[in-house]
């Protein structure tokens, strides 16, 4: 059988031969027991007459009873065409198995001193090409910083008020919503823009009902027809389509994260917090797996203080496997009754307000604004242990950001 022209797609492939015949594979998966299932269907694609010759169905490419059940039917079905169904039949269960069982080519990568540093869609919250989650609890703006991230990102908008560096060239997103519909995102974005009055921008749209890895072909598709360089997920509990028991177990994780790795993009993932109520440092909610998957992780926080019209917000680089942490980003939340808008912009980071939510390095830094303390004073009053005070004063030492004075510590004169 003459060979075909083959592309790979998400999800499988697209055969195509000069007489017009087109093979379109979907949803291929390899089963533990070596089986190869998928959606199969067969059109004639010939401009003047197209034809679907099969619709889209199940089926098992591993399978002889399957292919001479399909050749019979289309046998039946198409008498007067003069096609070897036999033959085609058998070529796909060679040819896709063969496919779907190689995965990826191996490639030799050789060693180089030339460090590629890292390209950042906004320093420090998007890193290009990498999975990037922000996770908190309900009611911080998770949703209303994205959106404004994505805005920042198509005009780009440099002296923007959350004062963050965007990429130098306007750049498209789309939103996968879980959680709400069209018409809350339309909210969300009219307030927005009035409040902090932005520039004109858009922001594709996609409601979501299945799981990311069940709708992974049309997405693909919206991608490709719009261009589009960052998915930002809402959210991943939804998306990853878990009930709250799965999401603790690895396989909605692994589904998740195998489904973002196809798309091959920039992705921003809006997450839920654990639900421990003991612990100070809280984590993704679900699977430990989420957090091993992604490579650049922020945690959206909501200080102390609750004023009906501001709200203030730190944002806490929590882990990063390419790249140091960055220091927390204080965010306030203005929202104005009369016109019903919001402006989201930045400020200085009140540690008092986060004390839960810092390292202990930074809880000693601003205990010791108010001047010097011995090393007692200092456990005493941020109620930590005298071990993690010793250590962590030493490594304040040797950064020289705290000095020796008397029997107490304070910080160096500038």
């Amino acid at each position: 059988m003459q060979e075909p022209d083959i592309k790979t797609k998400i999800g499988g492939y697209l055969l195509s031969w000069d007489n017009n015949l087109e093979v379109k594979v979907d949803r291929l998966y390899v089963h533990s027991d070596g089986r190869v299932t998928g959606e199969l269907e067969i059109t004639n694609s010939d401009k003047a007459a197209p034809l679907l010759l099969l619709p889209c169905t199940q089926f098992n490419f591993s399978s002889q009873p399957t292919r001479a059940k399909f050749t019979k039917q289309l046998k039946e079905k198409y008498p007067d065409v003069d096609f070897n169904w036999t033959e085609l039949f058998d070529y796909l269960a060679y040819k896709i198995q063969k496919l779907a069982r190689a995965g990826e080519p191996v490639e030799e990568v050789e060693a180089s001193e030339n460090i590629v540093p890292l390209e950042y869609y906004i320093d420090p919250i998007i890193i290009k090409g990498q999975s990037n989650i922000i996770f908190g609890e309900k009611g911080v703006n998770k949703s209303s910083l994205a959106y404004l991230l994505g805005a920042i990102l198509y005009l780009p908008w440099d002296d923007n008020p959350l004062e963050l560096t965007p990429y130098s060239q306007p750049l498209k997103s789309l939103v996968l919503d879980w959680e709400t519909d069209r018409t809350t995102f339309d909210y969300y974005l009219s307030r927005m823009m009035k409040g902090m009055q932005m520039p004109q921008f858009s922001l594709y749209y996609r409601h979501c009902r299945l799981p990311l890895a069940e709708e992974l072909e049309e997405i693909e598709r919206y991608i490709n027809e719009t261009q589009i360089s960052l998915l930002i997920v809402d959210s991943l509990a939804a998306a990853a389509g878990g009930e709250a028991g799965e999401l603790k177990g690895s396989q909605s994780a692994l589904q998740f994260n195998s489904a973002l790795r196809k798309l091959k993009l920039t992705s921003l993932i809006l997450a839920q917090t654990s639900k421990e109520i003991t612990r100070h440092k809280k984590s993704i909610y679900g699977s430990v797996i989420f957090t091993y998957y992604a490579r650049n992780i922020l945690e959206l926080c909501r200080g102390e203080e609750d004023d009906s019209q501001e709200i203030h917000l730190g944002l806490f680089h929590r882990e990063c496997n390419l790249v140091r942490k960055h220091p927390p980003i204080g965010i306030v939340v203005k929202y104005n009754n009369v016109d019903n808008s919001v402006a989201m912009r930045r400020e200085s980071l009140s540690i008092s307000e986060f004390m839960a939510k810092v390292t202990a390095q930074a809880k000693i830094l601003n205990l010791l604004k108010s001047g010097a303390l011995n090393t007692s004073q200092i456990v005493k009053q941020l109620e930590i242990k005298r071990n993690t005070c010793d250590q962590t004063i030493k490594r304040l030492k040797s950064k020289g950001k705290v000095v020796k004075v008397g029997e107490k510590w304070g910080l160096p004169k500038i």
